[in-house]
């Protein structure tokens, strides 16, 4: 099996979505048990921008985590566009579109991702999240 840098990043996009959609929904009462996991993914250093353009750090965005386990049952996260813009060796930068469901209401953000990718994991460093708002 071959190492492929754009996939493994592109797999770990989609593996770091299943934990949070685990992370919010709770439906099986495993929420909890999944940041750990999904805090794995995530460098020492990560930091953020998210939606509400206030900067995160890495334990800033566990703790955020830790406060919303169930707090959006029923939720559904789809993503798409999700294609890499940069990459430099085993570090890329992907761009994805992430559609949000929820009680019958829709929202989107183009995010950007910035990973390391090595042949034992993938480490995000750094996410910037922006809503996307298009008339319809």
């Amino acid at each position: 099996m071959t190492y492929d840098p754009i996939d493994q990043a592109e797999h770990s996009v989609h593996h770091v979505h299943e934990l949070i959609l685990q992370v919010f929904n709770n439906a099986d009462g495993n929420g909890a048990a999944s940041i750990e996991p999904l805090m794995q993914a995530f460098a020492d250093n990560f930091s953020m921008i998210g939606i509400s353009a206030i900067p995160l750090n890495r334990s800033e965005v566990e703790q955020l985590f830790r406060e919303a386990v169930g707090a959006r049952a029923g939720l559904e996260i789809e993503i798409s566009d999700l294609h890499t813009v940069w990459q430099q060796n085993e570090t890329l930068a992907l761009s994805y579109v992430e559609t949000h469901r929820l009680n019958g209401t829709e929202h989107q953000r183009v995010s950007v991702a910035i990973l390391r990718t090595q042949t034992d994991g993938v480490k995000w460093l750094y996410l910037h999240e922006t809503t996307l708002s298009r008339e319809t």
